[in-house]
């Protein structure tokens, strides 16, 4: 089974292949960014998807080959829990994200770590499970 879900006005998409989440997607990157890359997640969880890692291996290579002066990564978590857990699970999944582009060759010193934490309603759609990784200019 495939859903595919379309958040907003933008071509953002997350995939269901029979509960194992696909995690890459590009969005068009507001001024000031030149790409970002959204990681998703299972509910409750930090664990990269090999789609995930996929997606983060991405990122760095587009880091290296647009000349990027640095990587922001945004962690959000759904509504459904506690505002203090769901804290520490964006802020888990961004240096799970941090730790995995520097696995791929990009210095530490280049990454900005930005834990949002719950974002959305109490949906505890995919959209939400996500981290972003974010080349800036």
């Amino acid at each position: 089974m495939v859903v595919a879900m379309a958040i907003s006005a933008r071509p953002w998409a997350a995939i269901l292949f029979g509960g194992a989440l696909a995690a890459c997607a590009m969005q068009p990157a507001p001024p000031g960014d030149i790409t970002r890359f959204l990681v998703y997640f299972e509910e409750f969880s930090a664990d990269l998807s090999g789609d995930a890692t996929r997606t983060v291996t991405e990122a760095a290579k587009s880091f290296r080959d647009n000349a990027a002066r640095a990587i922001r990564i945004e962690g959000r978590a759904s509504a459904t829990g506690s505002v203090e857990v769901n804290k520490k699970l964006a802020a888990t999944r961004t240096q799970i994200v941090a730790d995995e582009l520097v696995k791929d060759g990009i210095e530490r010193s280049k990454l900005r770590q930005v834990d949002i934490g719950e974002t959305g309603s109490n949906d505890p759609s995919v959209a939400e499970r996500r981290v972003d990784i974010v080349l800036e200019r």
